[in-house]
């Protein structure tokens, strides 16, 4: 039923890739001074385009009651997965100025690339099917609603240091927080949002897209993984590696979000879901690592790309150790 050593495989791929780009970083190839331009162009291009090129891979010849259910988690995925980070941030008292970013870590998951791959080696080629409705309908709300939060709790950070007491500083607090609202609502449109829901409208609608197109779209989202884990590398290149492996909170984190969570909501909602295989590919997403894309994308933002790229490689390692214990559990039932 499953391939553990190719799951484990395209796990370890990741791990390789980065420690490319940690090595090209301390050669001198990559240096940090590119990396907000190449940040750019992961989320304005490369990232719609792996979106966009994904419709293609999808087989509509899966069962209507799978396809319902999917339809039902991918969008309840995001939320469960904020409230498992909400919930971690808790049990770990996460400081203030580090919880957006702990959430982002939370939500911002590797379902494309490891997801895709973990999937097929558990349940077979129907279930990437399914995961491709996850991701497109997760991905509305982590492109809007996430990179919103991420936003606004960077602008909560330092309005924190502006507004004092009396009226002054109520007034600068009312500003900050129209700020902060206006902020959000522009983050409610960006390039992978809209492609997301191109991507749906051309599923749903059964819309021809032109070989061409999406073949360039195949080749140019082919190099986002890739290209983002390198740049994880850099992050990585700029700071402790050691101390990055040795950080409780994170690994705190990473048990509860990334294992815990999974498992809970698996063993509450499998006597009441009639469709096993939808079931198995929300635990299994769930339980997917911090993306490669989330530190450049917190730093598109503004934000330290740093933590959420320590995030990455604390998550990804310990998953060679979370996707088999996940995979033991759903055995047993």
């Amino acid at each position: 039923m499953t391939d553990i050593a190719g799951t484990l495989g395209s796990m370890f791929s990741l791990i390789i890739v980065t420690i490319l780009g940690y090595v090209a970083a301390r050669c001198g190839f990559i240096s940090a001074d590119i990396r907000p331009k190449l940040s750019g162009l992961i989320f304005n291009i490369t990232l719609p385009c792996t979106i966009l090129a994904s419709v293609g891979k999808i087989d509509a010849s899966t069962g209507a009651e799978a396809i319902t259910w999917s339809l039902v988690f991918g969008i309840v995925l995001f939320f469960v997965m904020l409230a498992g980070g909400a919930l971690a941030c808790l049990a770990l008292r996460v400081p203030r100025g580090e919880r957006g970013l702990y959430l982002w870590m939370g939500v911002l998951t590797n379902t494309g690339f490891i997801g895709f791959a973990v999937l097929d080696s558990i349940f077979g080629g129907a279930s990437v099917f399914l995961g491709s409705i996850f991701i497109a309908l997760s991905n509305v709300f982590i492109y809007s609603v996430g990179v919103a939060l991420l936003r606004s709790a960077g602008q909560a950070e330092r309005a924190a240091g502006v507004g004092g007491k009396g009226a002054s500083g109520e007034a600068a607090r009312k500003r900050h927080r129209t700020i902060d609202v206006r902020g959000m609502l522009k983050d409610m449109v960006n390039v992978p949002l809209v492609m997301s829901l191109v991507a749906m409208v051309i599923f749903f609608a059964q819309v021809s897209v032109p070989a061409p197109i999406m073949q360039a779209a195949e080749m140019a989202g082919g190099i986002t993984s890739p290209l983002a884990m390198m740049l994880v590398g850099l992050s990585i290149a700029d700071a402790d590696l050691a101390a990055v492996l040795k950080q409780p909170r994170l690994w705190g984190f990473t048990v509860i979000r990334f294992l815990l969570v999974p498992l809970a909501v698996y063993v509450l909602l499998a006597p009441l879901v009639p469709s096993a295989l939808a079931l198995g590919v929300f635990a299994v997403m769930l339980a997917m690592p911090t993306g490669s894309m989330a530190g450049p994308i917190a730093e598109t933002y503004g934000q330290n790309g740093e933590l959420p790229a320590q995030g990455t490689i604390v998550s990804t390692v310990a998953s060679f150790a979370i996707v088999p214990v996940l995979m033991t559990i759903m055995s047993l039932g």
